[in-house]
């Protein structure tokens, strides 16, 4: 038993952690009061145990889920994400919790089949005025889709949870189109994360967005090898013919050492678990040194930050540049392996852009028939329109109104697996399909 004091001391330092302004929540939540977790556990765990991220178990990385079980999928890209953030942070002395949060959380908002899904939703609202992106629609999963609490829409994360959430930015995003894809009626709220007042985001929220970057260009790599979509000889070619370095490197060196070596242990192989062996090599080889390098070159930074005296965390959110980062040739390089490789040679493959045109054609179907036919939504769904709109067609047709409906059916369409947007789509367009 400890004694009074002791436990009085503890009572007041949880307490003090909770009035950080970091820690803060929208809605006061007596709960956590005297919790052993701190504020950014309590994030995490209510991520994890949110709809929005069970339901990325069955989203699209790269490769949509039935065409197999062994690829990554949202959720595994997020786990690893997650990884790959705890370990940077616990490098560079960053608060861990938090920055898994952030990862756990990033792509909630993502719509079935992955970037294809994402790109024609924002073409459907288009014209209608309404943007769609997936950074700003994982904000508004948290804090407004997501539905767990009696006293409050969302999740009630903390401010610096939200904060990484809404800055949330790889190669493939640009931090201008966020802004601009940001609703009216969320501007306001989200002001505070935003330039000019803050300039950049924090040191967990910058550890997340390189994590993601290591992340997806290891693992779509990793993937692309093992279904065979570059076969091992012309991934060596082009790595070389693009002068990417640090790969050349591993390959040459590492890996080869490496297989000499497992081999030696297994001269019975067979070339199938010999090929599983050196692509999954590969990509543990690669994630360590782009965790090192990173390392390394953000300490670098820091200590040019700290050097200059004064609050630390919010130099980091002036700077110029970001604090987190690859050494310059090496993002270069890395860079190339993503859009000269990854996008040219993986992405804009013939098989996966066949399955990107049947996502597109479903999800076409799927918006064109909601906005016709509005009581096909599910009950609790059409809850969030007024109910004179669900019933009077004159209604429907005004255009605050189909902008109201839109921004539903796209809320709707978002939250979709992709399997349960295909089942969806059969149901609405084959006639022996029972609804019953």
């Amino acid at each position: 038993m400890k004694p009074q004091g002791v436990l009085l001391e503890e009572k007041m330092n949880n307490l003090n952690i909770y009035l950080n302004e970091n820690a803060k929540r929208k809605y006061i939540d007596e709960s956590q009061y005297g919790d052993a977790r701190s504020p950014f556990q309590h994030d995490k765990d209510r991520i994890l145990h949110s709809t929005a991220f069970r339901r990325l178990q069955y989203k699209t990385q790269v490769y949509v889920i039935h065409e197999g079980d062994l690829y990554r999928t949202r959720m595994t890209h997020s786990l690893e994400v997650a990884q790959i953030a705890r370990g940077l942070a616990q490098e560079l002395k960053a608060d861990m919790d938090l920055a898994e949060a952030i990862a756990l959380a990033h792509d909630v908002g993502h719509a079935p089949f992955g970037h294809a899904g994402e790109s024609k939703l924002r073409e459907l609202l288009k014209p209608l005025g309404l943007p769609f992106e997936h950074n700003v629609q994982s904000y508004r999963v948290v804090t407004e889709l997501e539905e767990r609490y009696a006293a409050h829409k969302g999740l009630n994360l903390t401010r610096a949870t939200l904060e990484g959430i809404i800055r949330h930015q790889s190669y493939f995003d640009n931090q201008e189109d966020i802004r601009a894809s940001i609703p009216d009626f969320i501007r306001q709220e989200v002001a505070e994360f935003l330039p000019p007042v803050l300039k950049q985001p924090g040191l967990e929220a910058q550890i997340v967005n390189i994590a993601d970057i290591i992340a997806y260009a290891t693992h779509d790599l990793e993937d692309a090898l093992t279904v065979g979509l570059i076969d091992w000889e012309s991934f060596k070619l082009q790595v070389q013919r693009l002068k990417i370095g640090f790969l050349q490197n591993i390959i040459e060196n590492s890996l080869d050492a490496e297989l000499a070596k497992y081999q030696e242990r297994n001269p019975d192989s067979t070339p199938e678990s010999y090929s599983k062996i050196r692509v999954r090599t590969l990509s543990r080889f690669i994630i360590n040194f782009l965790i090192t390098q990173t390392t390394l070159h953000t300490q670098k930074n820091l200590v040019v930050i700290k050097a200059k005296g004064g609050d630390a965390g919010q130099a980091i959110r002036e700077n110029d540049q970001y604090v987190v980062a690859f050494p310059e040739e090496l993002e270069k390089q890395v860079r190339l392996l993503i859009y000269e490789l990854l996008y040219k040679q993986v992405y804009s493959e013939p098989r996966v852009k066949i399955m990107a045109v049947k996502a597109e054609r479903i999800l076409d179907t799927l918006f064109r028939n909601y906005m016709e036919n509005p009581g096909t939504l599910p009950r609790i769904t059409q809850a969030r329109l007024k109910q004179f709109y669900t019933l009077d067609a004159l209604a429907q047709k005004k255009d605050g109104n189909q902008r109201i409906l839109a921004q539903v059916v796209a809320d709707y369409i978002s939250g979709m697996t992709d399997k349960y947007a295909m089942d969806t789509y059969q149901l609405l367009t084959q006639a022996y399909e029972k609804a019953l």
